[in-house]
């Protein structure tokens, strides 16, 4: 009967118990958290992330949701230290909760960059311009995403962002050759050598330009001449005779212009592709001693 007595007793001393100890651990999580903010503003990175570790897996070991915010800077300071993929784990988690800001998204993307993801870097981008757009770092970010649309060869996409950029674009080099590579894609020819021309106005030696303007001449001199020898092939009169003395005449500035670009080219990056163009345009120069050396650096 005795201990029938002492076990309400016992029962609420144990009650009483937990409580202290929940309460406690209550205690004790905001102050980690604290530390770790404050270490966070610092720039103290690996204290921070030390913290918010140790915080984010006390709650999960007790099957507690961790705050947003918490997740989203122990993610920044993650990706700040190099640890790539822990701070995609953390910020994954931060951007399906209420807390998810314009860091969540722009860290995310640039993590997603470093490991070469270019979807998912895209889609954070996207996010971040849905909802930041007005934010100071919306420029840089936006063109980035033009950029990654074009290494990622989404040309309509990236032809319809360039829309957004203001006038300066026509003076930012990376912009202008990223257009001049949708333009390519998008076979606006015209748009294209507009492009190429206004590329090499900001940078003389832009390979992209050089490149879409080398090879634009060379096939408008080789297609020229292919029409001109069939036209004359069906029609072997003088005055068709006279046209064809003509059109050489334009195909063989159209070779020579094209020659320049290629020069420039290869004198940048000596691939065996160009030595081949050139070697095509010297023989058809008659410049057999050019012609054999880039032959040999051809193959």
């Amino acid at each position: 009967m005795r201990n029938f007595r002492r076990a309400p007793e016992a029962f609420f001393i144990a009650l009483l118990l937990m409580v202290v100890h929940s309460c406690s651990l209550l205690l004790h999580s905001p102050a980690v958290v604290q530390d770790a903010d404050a270490a966070f503003e610092a720039g103290e990175y690996e204290e921070a992330l030390r913290l918010y570790g140790q915080y984010i897996d006390a709650q999960k070991s007790r099957n507690r949701d961790v705050n947003g915010a918490v997740l989203n800077r122990a993610g920044v300071s993650a990706f700040e230290l190099g640890q790539t993929q822990a701070a995609i784990d953390y910020l994954e988690l931060a951007r399906h909760t209420p807390e998810a800001d314009a860091l969540t998204y722009a860290t995310l993307a640039k993590a997603y960059r470093t490991v070469d993801n270019l979807s998912r870097e895209i889609s954070n981008l996207e996010r971040y311009l849905e909802a930041y757009s007005g934010h100071e770092e919306a420029d840089v970010l936006r063109k980035r995403l033009f950029i990654a649309l074009v290494e990622s060869r989404n040309w309509q996409q990236a032809a319809d962002l360039w829309l957004e950029f203001p006038e300066e674009k026509y003076k930012d080099e990376a912009l202008m050759t990223g257009f001049l590579k949708v333009n390519r894609a998008l076979e606006n020819t015209g748009k294209a050598s507009d492009l190429a021309n206004m590329l090499l106005d900001l940078n003389p030696i832009n390979t992209e330009a050089l490149d879409y303007l080398g090879r634009k001449h060379f096939d408008d001199a080789i297609s020229r001449y292919n029409r001109e020898m069939r036209a004359y092939e069906q029609n072997r009169t003088h005055r068709q005779y006279a046209k064809l003395l003509e059109a050489f005449e334009i195909m063989n500035t159209d070779f020579r212009i094209a020659l320049n670009y290629f020069l420039r080219l290869y004198e940048q990056d000596p691939r065996p592709e160009y030595a081949s163009f050139l070697a095509n345009i010297y023989e058809r120069f008659q410049d057999e001693e050019r012609a054999r050396y880039f032959r040999s650096r051809a193959r």
